[in-house]
């Protein structure tokens, strides 16, 4: 009788530990995310600051100081959730607002690209002049880009939203609406921003050929979030990419979870390893002199939301019930409407769920 009663008592504590390390882990995402939007507006700030007087460059340095306040908000938060254990529903409100300016240096791109695209083929942001573009090449390669950064900067706005507000739902006492069923519904979406971003980039890499002939070129092709020296490793990833989001929408699209399975995990591993090494390091090693030096860590940054999210959503799709009970699974109870916390107060969930153990 008493090892059941032991049972029964250790349930609600093992639950409450499963909660508490999911929301530290959404906050660790979070803090690593902000630092990557923080560091990416940095690098723009610095080079930017002494040249931007007016017009699209001085619209890039304010769009990158908006960047660089949403980044530290986030990495803020993400600290206090990950390191201190705390949090309020006040200042994750506030993080998942601030992320919503990250929308203005997406704008100010894509402007950039519609002004390329627009221009004197001569004069062009894309194709350096000594490869005589032409106005249908200049149109080419600035679509490209336009898709390519459509496609990398919701997936990684997105991944910095959603985890800001996964660590609102804890907070507001409504873990169970993370469910295997929710994480399923990302993973397509998620997902499908990889696969467009590797099929723009075989597109691109693919055009270059064609046009303009093996790597490595003698210049490099800036099309904004893609910077093309060898426009073989362009086809490459962009196939890899597609395979690897293909694999990803089919596995979503499975009625059965494979819990435990690590295989795409490693393989989304191996495709951010691939993006690093070929498309970032090699492409812009190969640029003559350091030109395009700049550009590397800031791709990087950019690049690791649309890795990182199909490996975690299917991870938590196949890890996660469909259908979760917070009682059951979080062992905390249900709390009404009434009952929710109000925004601005201390997170309740989290404060009874460390009044169970006051060592974690």
């Amino acid at each position: 009788m008493s090892s059941t009663n032991s049972s029964t008592a250790s349930l609600p504590h093992a639950g409450a530990e499963r909660l508490k390390a999911d929301y530290r882990m959404y906050s660790g995402l979070l803090l690593t995310l902000g630092l990557c939007a923080a560091y990416g507006a940095f690098a723009d700030i610095v080079s930017l600051a002494d040249t931007a007087k007016s017009g699209l460059p001085l619209a890039t340095l304010i769009a990158a100081v908006f960047q660089g306040f949403f980044g530290l908000t986030c990495m803020g938060v993400g600290f206090t959730g990950a390191v201190m254990d705390k949090g309020s529903t006040l200042l994750t409100t506030i993080a998942a607002s601030s992320i919503q300016l990250a929308w203005m240096p997406f704008l100010v791109g894509l402007s950039t690209i519609g002004m390329g695209i627009v221009s004197d083929p001569s004069e062009n942001p894309f194709i350096p002049a000594l490869y005589d573009p032409s106005a249908a090449a200049v149109k080419f390669v600035g679509s490209m880009a336009f898709l390519g950064l459509m496609s990398y900067a919701i997936g990684f706005i997105g991944s910095l939203g959603f985890m800001s507000f996964s660590m609102h739902s804890i907070q507001a006492g409504k873990p169970q609406d993370r469910s295997g069923v929710y994480f399923r519904g990302r993973a397509k979406l998620y997902n499908g921003l990889l696969f467009l971003a590797g099929l723009v980039q075989l597109a691109l890499g693919s055009f270059i050929i064609n046009t303009y002939g093996n790597g490595p070129l003698e210049a490099p092709i800036f099309a904004v979030v893609f910077l093309v020296f060898s426009p073989e490793i362009s086809v490459t990833i962009g196939l890899l990419q597609m395979i690897v989001s293909t694999i990803g929408i089919v596995r979503s699209l499975r009625e059965k979870p494979a819990p435990d399975s690590v295989w795409f995990q490693t393989l989304c591993f191996f495709m951010y390893f691939c993006m690093m090494s070929m498309q970032v390091l090699a492409q812009v090693a190969q640029a003559p002199g350091d030109a395009a030096a700049s550009a590397a860590p800031t791709l990087a940054c950019v690049y690791l939301g649309i890795a990182l999210m199909p490996a975690f959503l299917d991870w938590k799709m196949n890890n996660l019930p469909e259908d979760l009970d917070a009682v059951n699974y979080y062992g905390i109870p249900l709390l009404s409407e009434k009952e929710q916390p109000a925004a601005g107060r201390d997170d309740a969930t989290l404060e009874e769920v460390n009044s169970n153990d006051n060592n974690v």
